[in-house]
């Protein structure tokens, strides 16, 4: 008589690897969408970046005449069928006491005394960058930064 797998122990094996192969696939696609929404969140983190050197630009080029510039917001951009939003609100300029720019930005405009350490023009910055596909929100960040233009 010749010695062989019986049947039992044939569909022991099939489960045992078809288990291990379930596994692996579950694996596999937590490490998918962890590639994925590592991809967006960092293009949201880059175009965020980019809206604050747009909002830094503008306020440079504005025409302080008409007061200060409050908020900006930069065209969006799609990629992939993700649309990279952002919204950025100056909440304060710093400038000296007495200098033209303070005269002109009476709202939001923040008086610090000549000769201080801090300089002169310096605007503090609330960015809200956010990621979505369709109506879906992927991916929301907020800034707060000081700057100057």
């Amino acid at each position: 008589m010749r010695r062989a797998l019986g049947i039992w122990q044939a569909i022991m094996m099939i489960l045992l690897i078809s288990g291990m192969m379930i596994v692996v696939l579950k694996y596999a696609s937590i490490s998918a969408k962890h590639v994925a929404n590592t991809y967006i969140s960092e293009q949201n983190e880059l175009f965020l970046n980019s809206a604050i050197e747009q909002a830094l630009l503008a306020i440079a080029f504005h025409d302080r005449t008409s007061g200060c510039l409050g908020s900006f917001s930069p065209p969006d951009v799609t990629v992939r069928g993700i649309t990279y939003h952002a919204d950025v609100t100056i909440t304060r300029y710093y400038l000296q006491e007495g200098s033209q720019d303070l005269a002109l930005c009476p709202t939001l405009g923040y008086a610090i005394k000549p000769g201080s350490a801090l300089s002169h023009g310096m605007a503090l910055l609330e960015i809200r960058s956010s990621a979505s596909k369709g109506i879906t929100r992927l991916k929301t960040t907020v800034r707060r930064t000081l700057q100057q233009p």
